[in-house]
């Protein structure tokens, strides 16, 4: 979770290279057979953008894009659905939440914490952490005049950690 320049997309983009063993150059939402670390298969739907860029427009709802997109999202292993943060973005939030729980899914929050020398984005992400959320996953990062690599970095221990919750 985060807005805009956050890093998202290329976290998103390095998770699913890790994952399916292969470096992705666009991500496109997508089923994914994502494997771990020890070889384990990983039934996945993967968002590649925050559900306010596309989703919620085109179809109104959390559950309503998850069943276009995949109707078979209830019987997956893993969904991932970014999200934007911002006051007007708690409903999303709450019905993705809504809609993991009610699949049976934890929901997960993974927050991109986002600083510099002036600021950071730890109070736009308080509204959505206060939530009903089963685990949060703190993801630091800290501004870098170059981040392409630390986001890299980010994406590949993101699947690390996922791999690691998914094989306990």
């Amino acid at each position: 979770m985060a807005d805009n320049d956050h890093g998202k997309s290329t976290i998103i983009r390095s998770m699913v290279s890790q994952a399916i063993g292969r470096k992705v150059e666009l991500h496109r939402k997508a089923v994914r057979d994502m494997i771990t670390p020890e070889g384990r298969h990983v039934d996945a739907y993967i968002f590649g953008r925050s559900y306010q860029e596309v989703e919620r427009g085109d179809y109104g709802s959390v559950v309503a894009a998850l069943d276009a997109n995949d109707p078979d999202w209830r019987q997956r292993e893993l969904i991932v659905m970014p999200s934007h943060v911002a006051s007007e973005d708690i409903d999303d939030i709450k019905a993705m939440i809504a809609a993991a729980h009610a699949a049976g899914f934890d929901a997960i929050a993974a927050p991109i914490v986002y600083w510099d020398e002036h600021s950071d984005n730890r109070a736009d992400l308080a509204k959505a952490l206060v939530l009903d959320w089963d685990v949060r996953w703190t993801v630091p990062n800290p501004w870098h005049r170059e981040p392409e690599g630390q986001l890299w970095a980010l994406g590949n221990d993101l699947w690390s950690r996922i791999s690691r919750t998914l094989t306990q």
